[in-house]
């Protein structure tokens, strides 16, 4: 299957200007616009950098105010561009602008979704009580980041059927950075993270990533989820799970 056909995930890295003006960004947010099936935008998830004292950091530099992830995955590239001439969005970006709310323009990386899971249902996962982001580097060679892919791939499928608080684990690749891949990860609360990494499983992955790995340039960080997200399989994700 050809780039052209495949989902795409599009990461945006939102820089507000200042603490006021980025609650003014989360608000004017079109939320409700990115549940319409015509953009078929099957995930809509925006995320802020935990508070939680003890939270894993290290993604990203700390900054103030805080930065704004955003996470979209789309059924194609075709379909990001629709959303992007749609007058929904060409609204919120005026006023992004005409209101001088980003301190500079958001950072824009395309990924692509390649094992795991971003829900296990035709219906969108519950809400996260922790959300993170992994991010790994393979050592030179097509065959390392390959390798890496499926020993992740391997334990997103045991995750997926031996653990439904984890909500989601999707490893995304990109082909502008071959060597890098992304871990996607939702969990119900504490105590579901908590209990992910203590299995066996977790520990033989951690292992067994290893020989592909550039391991001192692994990177986590912990988030909150913004209200309004939604992760899924379908676009404008699906009807509603009842909470766990």
């Amino acid at each position: 299957m050809s780039s052209s056909q495949k989902p795409l995930a599009l990461m945006a890295i939102i820089h507000p200007k200042t603490e006021e003006k980025r609650k003014q960004i989360l608000s004017l947010l079109p939320k409700d616009f990115f549940r319409a099936p015509a953009t078929n935008c099957t995930t809509w998830c925006y995320l802020s950098p935990s508070t939680r004292k003890g939270a894993l950091k290290g993604l990203f530099p700390p900054s103030s105010p805080p930065i704004i992830i955003g996470l979209e995955i789309y059924t194609s590239p075709a379909s990001l561009g629709y959303v992007q001439n749609a007058s929904e969005f060409k609204s919120f970006m005026a006023q992004v602008e005409s209101q001088d709310l980003y301190a500079k323009d958001e950072d824009q990386t395309a990924w692509y979704p390649t094992a795991g899971f971003l829900a296990r249902s035709s219906t969108q996962t519950p809400p996260a009580g922790i959300a993170v982001l992994a991010k790994f580097v393979a050592k030179d060679g097509a065959e390392n980041t390959k390798k890496l892919v499926e020993v992740l791939g391997n334990y997103c499928n045991w995750v997926r059927d031996n653990e439904p608080t984890t909500l989601t684990y999707c490893v995304l690749t990109r082909p502008k950075a071959p060597n890098e891949v992304l871990l996607f990860e939702r969990y119900q609360d504490l105590a579901a993270i908590g209990a992910h990494g203590k299995t066996k499983e977790f520990k033989n992955m951690f292992k067994g990533t290893g020989p592909y790995l550039q391991g001192k340039l692994t990177r986590l960080e912990e988030f909150e989820e913004i209200d309004g997200s939604f992760v899924s399989n379908q676009p404008g994700g699906g009807a509603s799970q009842p909470k766990l």
